[in-house]
């Protein structure tokens, strides 16, 4: 099919499902693909037909038409008319819906979805600021007021930490928390106290495409303790959903009983958290190398130790660091024959809770390149995954890929594997850092966790030399076992800039110091 008329069809069908049914999460989701089609089709970079597709969709609901054009094109400054318009209404809107909104957002950004040259500082000067809004509003609204200790009264010794979703053993930033409560505890001698908020929406409340919900774990509500290090950790979860003056006003008196010296947003964007920034000392440790949004006064470098652009407040509050990463060494091994990889393949392999978005069509077009010029090697794809499949069966290398799903014995998988290959995406830090823990070197651009975590020697600078990388490496066994060795003495590294407790410590005084110098 021609271009244009490729263009004009899926222009049709979009124009179509943008104008058909949006009331529910399965419609939401259709519309989303058939943006995604018209993105993959260089639709979004068509100026006129963007013109005709802005013509064709100019009465409906705003925020679905925005958010659709901005999906096809990534531009920003679409999202920027919905900040706009959500001003206007701030103080009539559904909170939940301004939340869903402001999660849908992140979710894209996260994804590296959206063309940050179209507005360079959205992040920074425009999401911001309309954050700090939000918790206005939402503390107008609700009545919220957190109560601060009484100036000179001595210190408690407590830490509260909080985060916006707790899971379970297997979700690595839930792992991450309790590897921080340990230090905390154990290291530091600090009494520690987490708060499980859930605020980031678990269903639709808007239109706006793609529509993001978080995972919830229903059992962890109320009052919990969890063993973990030789420590026990308490922890309180609320699983009441929407935002609520019972839910928040709920955390507040926790915090304000507990009595903290510190509290730690653990992530960015944690609206419990940022409340309390008024009264009391406030760190955020980030857990993704992307653009973090944070009230605190010091927020810590995920360990690309570069700061914000420009003199702003996120630039004023960061300090360089190392997110320390919980990765498992229990030992376990495993044989190819138990993964039905034959001994000669060169294996690589893809990690990911999101591959669906991931391990895009442009990511599968720069494997079948390494396929063709290494004609022995499989490339696998680990992670809970429901259109992966379907693509990978369609595509020309299909003998070649493999979706392996959720795969719980992830250190054995890395025991039979001989490259981590990283599509351009933000996360993936912890699948990279397990794999170098276990001699597997990585293959990625640079920007995002896994660049962070890799380093400077596992990264290439286009297309042409991720193919090149990842030849020479099939090619020559030497070279494969030096690199080998050098994923091993990286993420050693990494573990001990993680580790540095008194580089914690000395953080979490700063940033005592630099409440009580705004009170």
């Amino acid at each position: 099919m021609h271009a244009s008329d490729l263009h004009a069809a899926t222009m049709t069908d979009l124009i179509a499902r943008l104008h058909g049914p949006a009331g529910t999460g399965e419609a939401l989701k259709a519309i989303s693909e058939s943006c995604e089609a018209a993105r993959a089709t260089g639709l979004g970079s068509d100026a006129e037909t963007m013109d005709a597709l802005d013509a064709a969709t100019a009465g409906l609901d705003p925020i679905l038409r925005e958010s659709a054009l901005a999906a096809v094109s990534g531009d920003l400054r679409r999202y920027l008319h919905i900040l706009d318009m959500l001003d206007n209404v701030l103080d009539l809107a559904s909170l939940e819906g301004i939340n869903q909104i402001y999660w849908s957002m992140q979710r894209q950004l996260f994804l590296m979805r959206m063309d940050m040259a179209s507005v360079p500082d959205f992040v920074a000067e425009h999401l911001f600021a309309f954050y700090e809004r939000f918790l206005r509003q939402i503390a107008l609204r609700l009545g919220l007021t957190p109560a601060a200790r009484q100036a000179g009264m001595p210190d408690t010794g407590r830490v509260v930490i909080v985060t916006n979703q707790f899971l379970s053993a297997e979700h690595q930033p839930s792992r991450d928390l309790l590897l921080l409560a340990v230090r905390l505890q154990r290291d530091l001698g600090r009494t520690v106290l987490v708060l499980n908020t859930n605020m980031m929406p678990d269903r639709y409340y808007s239109p706006f495409v793609p529509p993001f919900a978080a995972a919830l774990e229903e059992r962890l509500s109320g009052e919990q303790t969890i063993r973990c290090g030789g420590e026990r950790i308490r922890m309180l979860s609320s699983t009441a959903p929407g935002i609520t003056a019972e839910k928040l006003g709920g955390f507040l008196s926790a915090v304000e009983a507990f009595d903290p010296d510190l509290a730690i947003a653990f992530g960015g964007s944690v609206i419990v958290a940022d409340l309390l920034e008024c009264a009391r000392p406030l760190m955020c440790i980030p857990t993704t190398s992307g653009r973090i949004v944070s009230l605190a006064d010091i927020v810590l470098d995920f360990g690309g130790h570069a700061p914000p652009a420009g003199d702003g407040r996120l630039a004023r509050s960061w300090r360089p660091s190392r997110f320390g990463l919980s990765l498992r060494r229990t030992g376990d091994t495993a044989t190819r024959a138990e993964f039905s990889l034959p001994d000669s393949a060169f294996v690589c392999v893809v990690v990911g809770n999101r591959l669906d978005a991931e391990a895009d069509g442009a990511f599968l077009d720069l494997l079948g390149r390494i396929l063709d010029a290494v004609p022995q090697a499989l490339v696998l794809f680990a992670g809970g995954v429901e259109t992966l499949p379907g693509r990978l069966a369609a595509d020309g290398h299909a003998g070649q890929l493999r979706s392996l799903g959720h795969v719980d014995r992830m250190e054995a998988l890395m025991s039979v594997c001989d490259l981590f290959v990283n599509p351009r995406r933000t996360g993936g830090g912890a699948g990279a850092a397990q794999a170098m823990a276990g001699g597997v070197p990585v293959l990625s651009f640079d920007g995002g966790d896994v660049a962070s975590v890799a380093g400077p020697s596992f990264l290439v600078a286009d297309d042409a030399a991720f193919v090149a990388r990842a030849a020479a490496l099939a090619g020559d066994p030497a070279l494969l076992a030096e690199a080998r060795q050098e994923a091993r003495t990286r993420i050693a590294a990494v573990e001990r800039e993680g580790a540095d407790n008194a580089q914690l410590s000395a953080y979490m005084a700063e940033a005592a110091g630099l409440f009580a110098a705004r009170r």
